[in-house]
């Protein structure tokens, strides 16, 4: 049976899987190659090369059009976040050369459906056309965006917060233009039906190859993991409060764990923190899973944010068990004291670890569960199958009694 043609956006590449964004781009952008003759159309950072087409995705045929894009800097970049038509996040993405890149695919490829990735791109509807479109809001901006003003000081903050105004009004206007919106869990669906209520929104969740991660096998001195990317502030800072705070709760009971720091951005006053709290400065590795394999606990202290944690959902994948705050595990549906252990301050977190480095037992009780919910909601099978059915439903909207195009 001949699959019909769709379009995937894409504000960076999704690969190679080296932290939490990518792996959600990924989800999509295979999940829509398993199911449509794919061709995905994504911005390229300067300094990166396109690369090879990872095999998975050449034996789903599809194609990929890599669009060079350097984002506005400096003073013309916050000057355009307040004066522009686009609120700062947004403004970055805008692209003379996407948007004809846009217009050129659809003209070529005549997509049945299109996925459009991150809100940022959502701004590129014009050049859509008639072709019905689904956004993929992996965050909620103007939610993270408020959430993160009230973590700024002086005119950093006040510039913030009135960006996040002109987010919620520009995310509602997005939002409803969409013909669908699939939103990443059931808080955040509701955060958009608020915002954009002519919006159709639906729920697909982070999808994740479990396949993927290898079996635990965690030896002696026991390893804390602490992964992401660090270039994002939020994890930064997470960071650099468990390590002030936390770390020393953990060395205090059991004073031979290792805490290593994994995940791309790792530089400057963070090394040297980590250096000397005892704890290893990692950094980037070119595969996250033997990293949770060797792990006894992952650790997620994150206070700030919007979204979901896949890192979470790694390591329920690598049977890990995980202690991390409320904001972190938000909108996974696990269960404190089930599923994971939840603490919400550095020196409880640090509490909490120690006690899972203390019973191993209760360590295992707590990633087998988690491993058996994750399977069950987060797999990216499942999630696949969601996503090419929530998209047919689009297209079925856009046509007549008759089976025609009802058009705009």
């Amino acid at each position: 049976m001949t699959r019909q043609p769709a379009l995937v956006l894409l504000p960076q590449p999704a690969w190679p899987l080296d932290d939490g964004g990518r792996v959600g781009l990924w989800q999509i952008t295979w999940s829509m190659a398993r199911f449509y003759d794919t061709t995905i159309l994504m911005m390229l950072p300067p300094g990166r090369e396109a690369g090879p087409t990872p095999p998975e995705l050449l034996a789903l045929g599809a194609r990929v059009v890599a669009v060079p894009h350097v984002p506005p800097r400096g003073i013309l970049a916050v000057w355009k976040g307040l004066a522009g038509p686009w609120p700062y996040t947004l403004a970055r993405y805008r692209s003379a050369a996407f948007s004809a890149a846009v217009a050129r695919a659809v003209a070529e490829v005549r997509p049945r459906v299109a996925m459009v990735n991150h809100l940022h791109l959502a701004t590129y509807a014009d050049n859509l056309g008639t072709t019905p479109f689904v956004l993929r809001q992996h965050n909620v901006e103007s939610v993270w965006l408020e959430r993160y003003s009230g973590t700024l000081r002086g005119p950093a903050r006040w510039y913030a917060r009135g960006q996040a105004a002109r987010m919620r009004t520009a995310e509602a206007r997005l939002c409803e233009r969409a013909d669908l919106v699939l939103a990443i869990h059931p808080e955040e669906a509701a955060a958009i039906r608020a915002l954009a209520p002519r919006a159709r929104v639906e729920i697909v969740p982070v999808g994740v190859d479990f396949a993927r991660f290898q079996d635990p096998r965690p030896g002696l001195p026991p390893v804390v993991l602490l992964t992401g990317s660090f270039r994002w502030p939020p994890n930064a800072e997470g960071a650099r409060r468990f390590l002030l705070q936390g770390w020393p709760r953990v060395l205090d009971r059991v004073p031979d764990a290792r805490l290593r720091l994994v995940g791309k951005g790792l530089e400057g006053t963070l090394v040297a923190q980590a250096r000397r709290s005892g704890a290893e400065p990692v950094g980037y590795v070119d595969d996250i899973a033997p990293e949770f394999a060797a792990a006894t606990a992952v650790v997620v202290p994150l206070w700030t944010g919007a979204g979901m944690r896949v890192k979470i959902v790694e390591a329920m994948a690598a049977r890990v068990p995980v202690v991390a705050t409320p904001v972190a595990a938000e909108g996974l549906g696990i269960e404190r004291g089930v599923h994971f252990e939840c603490a919400d301050d550095a020196e409880e977190l640090g509490c909490r670890v120690a006690d899972l480095l203390c019973d191993p037992e209760r360590a295992r009780a707590l990633a087998g569960a988690a491993h058996a919910y994750g399977v069950g909601r987060y797999s990216l099978e499942r999630v696949a199958g969601l996503t090419a059915q929530l998209c047919e439903s689009v297209v079925g909207a856009r046509r007549g009694p008759g089976g025609e195009e009802t058009g705009d």
